[in-house]
């Protein structure tokens, strides 16, 4: 801020607080909602779509163990010819394992529990398997899938067995499904988070899949014993979020374990992200309430700083006045003296004439004459002081602005400074206000005077324009900076240490009331030229002077 800054520091201290709180209490709430309800929205958001992939997941496991069951049910139909006697069965699982590539081990039993053929990688098995679990659970649900179980073999795997009851000869046929097989299942297509643990537990809360934990199968899995629920279960402990589903197809859970910072990351940066941007806009909107406040509050100090010169302008406008008022009638007696010495003068010449020498004679002439002359000039001067009544008459320019320069004489002369006149021919008469019009003239006249100071000329043009008529004032003097051109006509606007700037401003107002306008133009002779323009006939009253002008006598 420029100049007197305390003047306006509490001013400015209220109107930045003003600025700042409507500003920053809008844009903390507005963010600070809409990052809540963003994060919130995003956390739901994604929470969803992870409930959407653990059901595609638990679809597509489902899908794997009914279409397993399907194919046994289809092998179920074969002739038990081809079932039941060792020969053809290997014939014919020859080309059924091409058709089927996940049989591996393929067995078919009577409902005693007797194998009665057996194809798979292994010898064939002749112990009775009638007491086995999954043996018991298929003879009485017709289709069993079992948990992970070792075996004879002691490799882990699933039974997925199914009985037969046509031709009044039931068979029950088991295939086998190793544990990798099933893993590779659970995460067949995983793309979700790289860090995300997916595995199968049954009942029991024993792993029936590999997991990212490093647990071996079979072991414990920390989830407890699983009762049955319908839908996604939710849960989040410990920095996981755990999402459990049960399948149809089978007696497990599918469990999908994710890291909270993992699957919340993006809300982290959507926090961060707001809180730049939070940052950034309040230093943007404090750049812009600084720069409005310091504007407002320098617009104050100028406009401050104008009306203490116009004040200090109305303090010696105020005195110009007083002392006018004083100085009129020691004029008024000078006048009257003057006239006593014109009288005195002109009587002792009348008596006295045959006894004076022819010296005094002339000196006494030249008394008269001088003292008449400066009696004349007084009084047109005291006439000037005196506000004319406003009235529209005929002008003539060309004598008004000679006598305005006849005015100026002394002053043309101790400066030396020339005036150069160009006028045309036949020149019309002006009817407007005579003494307003001088006023304005007078006004740019003194301008130019001003500007020149010393040794250099100035330029009066009064010619015709159409139906109105141009008078031109230019001087040679520096002319007006570039900068300072759009404010010469603004209101107490000046470059001079005791200029008032208000010349320029009242000859234009004055101008454009009698309907002209004044123009400022290049000089030719290199300084500053104003080109007035007038009517031949004043057009009528305008706002402020209708009043005024109604009142005219013409």
């Amino acid at each position: 801020m420029k100049n007197d800054y305390p003047h306006f520091r509490r001013l400015w201290n209220r109107v930045l607080a003003a600025l700042m709180g409507s500003a920053f209490i809008p844009l903390v709430l507005i963010g600070g909602i809409f990052s809540f309800y963003s994060v919130s929205i995003f956390k739901t958001r994604t929470v969803e779509m992870l409930v959407r992939d653990v059901e595609m997941r638990r679809q597509h496991l489902d899908r794997f163990l009914n279409d397993r069951i399907f194919e046994l049910k289809w092998v179920a139909r074969t002739p038990t010819t081809l079932l039941t006697e060792q020969e053809r069965f290997d014939e014919y699982t020859r080309d059924l394992t091409r058709e089927f590539p996940w049989i591996h081990d393929l067995a078919v039993f009577d409902l005693g529990g007797n194998q009665l053929a057996y194809k798979g990688a292994y010898a064939r098995e002749t112990r009775n398997f009638s007491d086995h679990k999954w043996f018991r659970k298929v003879v009485d649900a017709g289709v069993y899938i079992s948990d992970l179980e070792l075996g004879y073999r002691q490799l882990p795997h699933i039974s997925i067995a199914v009985r037969r009851d046509q031709d009044n000869s039931p068979l029950i046929i088991r295939a086998s499904i190793d544990a990798d097989t099933l893993h590779q299942q659970v995460l067949k297509d995983w793309k979700t988070l790289a860090t995300a643990d997916v595995f199968l537990v049954d009942r029991d809360g024993r792993y029936q899949t590999l997991s990212r934990a490093g647990w071996r199968l079979m072991a414990d899995s920390g989830l407890g014993a699983q009762g049955f629920f319908d839908g996604t279960r939710i849960d989040e402990a410990d920095g996981k979020i755990l999402l459990t589903i049960w399948l149809s197809a089978a007696p497990w859970v599918l469990a999908a374990r994710y890291d909270l910072d993992e699957v919340f990351a993006p809300v982290l940066e959507m926090r961060y992200l707001s809180f730049w941007a939070l940052i950034i806009g309040g230093i943007i909107i404090m750049f812009f309430v600084l720069l409005t406040a310091n504007t407002l509050v320098n617009r104050l100090e100028a406009k401050r700083q104008r009306i203490q010169h116009l004040s200090r302008q109305l303090r010696r406008s105020s005195f110009m006045t007083s002392t006018m008022e004083l100085g009129i009638g020691l004029l008024q007696e000078i006048v009257d003296r003057l006239a006593s010495i014109t009288v005195a003068s002109q009587w002792m010449e009348k008596h006295l004439s045959g006894d004076m020498t022819p010296q005094i004679d002339e000196d006494l002439k030249l008394i008269g004459e001088s003292a008449g002359g400066a009696q004349e000039r007084l009084k047109q001067f005291l006439s000037r002081l005196r506000p004319d009544a406003p009235m529209i008459t005929d002008v003539n320019l060309v004598s008004m602005i000679e006598e305005l320069v006849a005015w100026l004489k002394k002053e043309l002369t101790q400066r030396c400074i020339r005036v150069v006149w160009t006028i045309d021919k036949n020149l019309p008469e002006i009817r407007t206000d005579r003494s307003r019009l001088r006023h304005a003239i007078q006004n740019i006249l003194l301008n130019g005077v001003d500007a020149v100071v010393k040794h250099g000329e100035i330029h009066i043009a009064i010619s015709a324009d159409g139906q109105d008529v141009a008078v031109t004032i230019a001087d040679s003097g520096p002319g007006i900076p570039e900068a300072d051109r759009e404010m010469i006509f603004e209101p107490l606007y000046t470059t001079k240490p005791d200029g008032t700037g208000l010349g320029l401003p009242v000859a234009r107002d004055i101008l454009q009331a009698l309907g002209g306008s004044l123009i400022l133009e290049a000089s030719p002779a290199g300084g500053t030229a104003f080109r007035m323009v007038l009517p031949q006939r004043y057009p009528g009253p305008r706002g402020a002077d209708a009043e005024l002008t109604s009142t005219r006598c013409t």
